[in-house]
This record gives C-alpha cells, sequence and structure tokens, in this order.
C-alpha cells in the first residue's frame, strides 16, 4: 500500500516559487493500477517522484509497504529516510520512464543485469533471472542486441524487465506509453496489465491520455496545478466526471464530444420544438430497450444522431445523441422515466 499525506513541493527559483505540487493526499491499495492523469505542468510526475524519493517533498508524510519515507515528527518536523536507507526501499520499487533510460552501450541482457549485481545473486542465478524475465516480457530473441536495434515498444519492455528485476511490489510509470504509436502503446499496456496479474504487481501509472487511463486503470486521481481535483474509481469517473477538466479529458477521446460542430454546421433539424439530448447509459441499462419502450409509452419520436459504447473495468459504458420530438409534456415525462432507468439525461439543445 502506498499512503500519501498531505504532499507539497515547492520549486525556488529565480523568477519566483512554482507551486508544484499543493497538499496531496491519496491511498493506492495492494494490486491496484492507480492512475493519475493532468495535463503538462500539473505536478504529476513530481508527485509519483516524491514516492521514491528522486524527489524529496517540502512537507508531509509517504508510507510505502509499511515503511515510513517521510514524516512529522511530534514537534512537527519534516523528516526522511536517508540515501542510504531508501537504497534498500527502492528495491520494492521500480520505475519506467518515458524515454527508456537504457544504457545505449550495453546489451538487453546488460541492461536487465544491472540492478542485480548488487542483489546478492552470482552469475548463474543472474544468468536464469535475466531470462525469466526476457520471457516474462516476450523478448528471449533480443539478449545480445543494443538498444539502438530495438523498436520503442521493445524498449520499454526492456526497461520493464530491468525495473522490475528485484522483484518490488510497486512500479511506477512516467509516461511511459507517450513515445510509443498506437500499436507499440496497447502491447505496452496489455503486458503491464498481465503483471499486475500474474505478480500482483501495484502499479502508479502516470499519463496525459485518458484512453490509456481508460484501458489499464482500476482508480484515477485527475491533477491540475498541483492538487488532485477529482479521484475515484476509473468506471465513475467516466459515467459522472464532475470538474471540468475531467470532462475535458473524457471528451478528448470520444466522438461524442463533436455534437457541437455537426450541430452548427446545419446537419441536425433542431425545428418544432424537437430538443437535442445525451443519454449516458450506465452498465445494465446498457442492455435496455428503452429508446424503443420510451417512444411507445410517451409518443415521442427519437432519431440516433451518434452512439458509442466503451467497456470500463469490465462494465458496459453506452452514449447516445438523440433528436427527440413531440409534445413539451411529453418529452419532460421521457426524460425523466429514462433517468428512473439508470440513464444520464443531458439536454444539448442551448449548447448547439
Amino acid at each position: 500500500m502506498i499512503e500519501l499525506k498531505n504532499i507539497s513541493k515547492v520549486y525556488q527559483l529565480k523568477s519566483g516559487n512554482i507551486d508544484a505540487v499543493k497538499g496531496v493526499s491519496l491511498t493506492v491499495n495492494d494490486g491496484e493500477i492507480y492512475g493519475i492523469i493532468g495535463y503538462s505542468g500539473a505536478g504529476k510526475s513530481t508527485l509519483v517522484r516524491c514516492i521514491n524519493l528522486l524527489e524529496v517533498p517540502d512537507s508531509g508524510d509517504i508510507t510505502v509497504n509499511g515503511t515510513k519515507i517521510t514524516w512529522t515528527d511530534s514537534e512537527g518536523r519534516f523528516n526522511h529516510l536517508s540515501n542510504h536507507d531508501m537504497k534498500t526501499v527502492r528495491k520494492g520499487i521500480g520505475m519506467i520512464f518515458q524515454h527508456f533510460n537504457l544504457l545505449d552501450r550495453s546489451t538487453v541482457f546488460d541492461n536487465i543485469a544491472y540492478p542485480l549485481k548488487y542483489s546478492g545473486l552470482n552469475s548463474e542465478q543472474i544468468k536464469k533471472r535475466v531470462f525469466e524475465l526476457l520471457n516474462l516480457v516476450d523478448l528471449t530473441d533480443k539478449a545480445d542486441v543494443y538498444p539502438a536495434q530495438l523498436s520503442g515498444g521493445q524498449k520499454q519492455r526492456v526497461a520493464i524487465a530491468r525495473a522490475i528485476a528485484n522483484n518490488p511490489q510497486v512500479l511506477l510509470s512516467d509516461e511511459a506509453t507517450s513515445a510509443l504509436d498506437p500499436d507499440a502503446t496497447e502491447s505496452i499496456l496489455n503486458l503491464l496489465k498481465e503483471l499486475n496479474r500474474k505478480l500482483g504487481l501495484t502499479i502508479v501509472l502516470i499519463t496525459h491520455e485518458m484512453s490509456v487511463i481508460k484501458s489499464i486503470c482500476t482508480k484515477v486521481a485527475v491533477m491540475e496545478k498541483g492538487s488532485v481535483v477529482e479521484e475515484g474509481d476509473v468506471y465513475s469517473i467516466f459515467a459522472e466526471p464532475a470538474q471540468v477538466i475531467t470532462k475535458k479529458f473524457i471528451a478528448s477521446q470520444s466522438s461524442l464530444s463533436k455534437i457541437s460542430s455537426i450541430g452548427k454546421k446545419g446537419f441536425i433539424d433542431l425545428s418544432d420544438g424537437a430538443r437535442l439530448i445525451k443519454l449516458r447509459f450506465l452498465k445494465n441499462a446498457v442492455g435496455d430497450a428503452l429508446i424503443s419502450e420510451i417512444s411507445r409509452r410517451f409518443n415521442v419520436n427519437l432519431n440516433i444522431v451518434l452512439a458509442n459504447v466503451d467497456i470500463i473495468q469490465d462494465f458496459p459504458l453506452g452514449e447516445i445523441i438523440d433528436v427527440i420530438k413531440g409534445e413539451p409534456d411529453n418529452i419532460a415525462q421521457a426524460i425523466e422515466f429514462l433517468k428512473s432507468q439508470n440513464v444520464k439525461a443531458y439536454d444539448l439543445t442551448e449548447e448547439k
């Protein structure tokens, strides 16, 4: 388990102070894949680097796997573990980076073996462990090649193998897929999910892409200007985002967010009192024939403009953009009925 309580970090520059992280508190349970998302400068990288003291916070308490890394004593003084003590703690915390950080002049084998040189294993044991890791990341045929001969996705697989060489309980991922193409990104995310399942690895993943959060994470925290502005399980955040920035992230990977531009180009007819509505179907409601039911029950016509269904944490989340026509009272009753059936309804007419 990772516990962060009131973590703050200020960078003091000649041009003035920058509050990189401001009073952040988070709990990451064992075995979770916890995502932290934010735009550049939100403080997410600084926060994650505080977990293994690559960045030392100015205040706050950090506990990883039961070990206090930073703490405030009874007299209110801030303390943290020494570099010597952190060497032991860091064996339980692996980390991967956007640009891989591999040793260019060393083979794949030697890159993965590097953290094992100080583990107490002899050469045969190191060789056995390296090939176990190569098999785990599906690179058994690349042991003797150099990083320059690998694709971006393969380099990140080497970095992952190196990061988990000492069997850490925690893996920190700092924008690990940002430099990869879509196919390589999907491959790396699938690998991380597999390692989480097989090894029980707790993963803290930072990204600026909501599609990554949707694909792999169980919980998510949204950061803006150094603070966590929204947090929860991924399905709930996608189903009912509360903050403007969260809504922007979700809209960025949904075709339904383009509805305003479609309306402005005159493709949608809203004459005679028609309303443009967005319906969000949660979990079991996705499979219900509610559109045809409300048409019959309330004497309204619904024309589907756009529709989309996502699978998030093994549950469906459906969205439909409709034009609904009928008497105003009938439309209002139809919308209220939908809300009673675990469907969220939003009137987009004015947004058009």
